[in-house]
């Protein structure tokens, strides 16, 4: 930022002293001075947000790691919580897998209050984030201490009751269990890693998982961490990046394979979609975890990851995504898949709806909703409970509905049922303004272009009053250039805030739900497309657009292939049309 701030993601507008504090740290390990006018300028800047005592919970927990805080000043994060029978509301298998597999570490590290032996270099480190000195900081009184920038999300009065009673009953908590407790993480950690080749989930919990080894002297589980990690480094011409899986393999490649299948035969590449179906195929996860329940997770077998097979987490609209894919390119195959595929990928499907008949992302909702009062981050919403989301609905019920088409013999009974209590879901879940919200993408564009089209494959009509009120919300966000575009702010302020100019990606996914609900010559979506052909450069790609993914309303994910695979398909469905 231009105040030497940094923020939550690349285009943030403000910084916040967690990731302010921790790129700090990163530049100063990596070798940087600390007279770097850009690194002062970060300095100054923290200091006068605080000093990282004003950090949120996570910024808190990572200098912690580094010796650079101390654990008394840390929110608590108790290994014995994985002691608790599972029908405790806390106990870790009730909470979302993406959180789940980052508090394990954490507890890991917490329980042990293990932190980096002290050098040289972080003792200056220490005094140049703490100038009134480290030593005569009192922790315990800035456990709950926040910097307006940090407390995005605020805490919640059970938050505020808990945690102190919690610190409390740490005191009497005996030195053996506090050790079974270090044990069963420790055996978490070594599961996670093995199921999914040390590749894990996401880079956070594979760093925190490859120091859980160091720690206990693991060299050869050390060794094949360090072998794995580079897969999430992305090199860029003028920089390195860290990406939040190993890759979107998976989710560009179903996306991509469905523009390409609906097109004319004359037009489409049959080579690449025979190669993308081969790469789906070999991709999709065919063995089933080993004691699934008591680590923690679900079965695994039949669905899709993000990225890649060896990741090894099965994701409900990755599946579903996947499944149109396969069946869309079945007329340029020489041999289509096997139905075994699809049966195992619906059956995936199937096991992961919620109660409330939707589905999320790669868990069912396990434990009460009311655990999201538990969420201690500031910095990220909705954190605890893998929710049932929009888009995830609407993409299951547009494959449920086609393998039924496809293959009307497979678990009849299951998919109508499946399919009904989707439709009531959606229908539940609808806003007063005709929209849905999503989770991960911005926001009431993207829920709304991923329901219309799933409740239109369960076979509501065009004039089903659903569908209508959903035409009706994203006819009234056509910006005058004919094109779409939402703000990130829509996300936390919870109401759509068009963009001044229109965007690629909500543009073609908007033209996408409405070729299915409108008159065939709809001037909407006409105006819809000639404003992305006005973008399309002469080489086929479009600009570089803003950051169109979204995690847990705070934060942006960047998909680079969105703007190709999405209007790439908007294109082949209207040339259908």
């Amino acid at each position: 930022m231009p105040d030497g701030s940094v923020g939550l993601h690349e285009e943030s507008v403000r910084g916040a002293v967690f990731t302010s504090a921790i790129s700090y740290v990163a530049l100063r390990l990596l070798g940087e001075k600390p007279s770097r006018p850009e690194l002062a300028k970060m300095r100054d800047w923290i200091e006068k947000a605080g000093t990282p005592v004003k950090a949120a919970a996570w910024g808190k927990f990572i200098l912690s790691i580094l010796n650079l805080y101390d654990w008394s000043g840390v929110t608590p994060v108790p290994p014995e919580l994985y002691l608790l029978p599972k029908w405790v509301p806390v106990q870790p298998i009730n909470i979302s897998g993406y959180v789940r597999i980052v508090y394990l570490p954490m507890a890991y590290f917490y329980g042990r209050r293990w932190q980096a032996p002290l050098d040289p270099l972080l003792r200056e480190i220490r005094r140049e984030l703490f100038p009134q000195g480290f030593d005569q900081i009192d922790w315990p009184k800035h456990r709950a201490d926040l910097a307006p920038t940090d407390h995005i999300v605020p805490e919640t009065l059970l938050v505020r009751i808990a945690m102190p009673i919690v610190r409390y009953l740490e005191k009497w908590i005996p030195s053996s269990v506090r050790r079974k407790a270090l044990r069963l993480t420790y055996e978490h950690i070594c599961y996670e890693d093995e199921q999914s080749d040390y590749i894990r989930q996401a880079p956070v919990n594979a760093c925190y998982n490859t120091l859980a080894h160091f720690v206990e002297g693991q060299t050869s589980r050390v060794a094949r961490s360090w072998e794995q990690l580079p897969r999430y480094l992305w090199n860029h011409p003028d920089h390195i990046a860290c990406q939040g899986f190993t890759s979107s393999k998976v989710w560009d490649t179903a996306f991509t394979l469905q523009g390409m299948s609906h097109l004319e035969p004359s037009l489409a590449p049959k080579q690449s979609i025979q190669e993308g179906c081969r790469y789906l195929v070999e991709n999709q996860v065919i063995d089933e975890l080993p004691d699934p329940r008591r680590y923690h997770r679900l079965p695994r077998k039949g669905g899709w990851p993000f990225s890649e097979r060896k990741n090894g987490w099965s994701i409900a609209d990755c599946t579903a995504e996947s499944m149109l894919a396969l069946i869309a390119a079945k007329p340029f195959l020489a041999q289509p898949p096997s139905p075994k595929i699809l049966e195992d990928g619906l059956r995936f499907i199937l096991s992961y709806q919620n109660r409330d008949g939707g589905w999320g992302s790669c868990d069912r909702v396990v434990g009460p909703l009311w655990i999201e009062k538990f969420n201690a981050s500031h910095v990220f919403a909705d954190i605890m409970v893998d929710h049932s989301f929009a888009e995830c609905t609407g993409s299951v019920l547009s494959a449920l509905a086609l393998v039924r088409k496809e293959y009307p013999h497979l678990e009849t009974k299951r998919v109508d049922h499946a399919i009904r209590e989707g439709v009531r879901y959606l229908t539940d879940t609808q806003r007063p303004d005709g929209s849905w919200e999503a989770v991960w993408g911005i926001c009431f564009n993207y829920g709304t272009s991923f329901a219309i089209p799933g409740l239109l494959s369960a076979g509501l009509p065009q004039d089903d009053i659903r569908i209508v009120r959903g035409r009706k919300f994203l006819l009234q966000q056509q910006l005058p250039d004919g094109g779409w575009g939402e703000h990130p702010d829509s996300c936390l302020e919870r109401r759509p805030i068009p963009t001044p100019k229109s965007l690629v990606e909500p543009t073609a996914l908007a033209v996408l739900a409405l070729l299915g609900c409108g008159p065939k010559e709809d001037p909407s979506v006409r105006k819809g497309i000639e404003f992305l052909l006005q973008q399309q450069q002469a080489d086929g790609d479009f600009p570089p657009q803003p950051i169109p993914g979204l995690f847990y309303r705070t934060t942006l994910i960047r998909y680079d292939h969105y703007k190709r695979a999405f209007p790439l398909k908007a294109f082949a469905k209207y040339l259908q049309k």
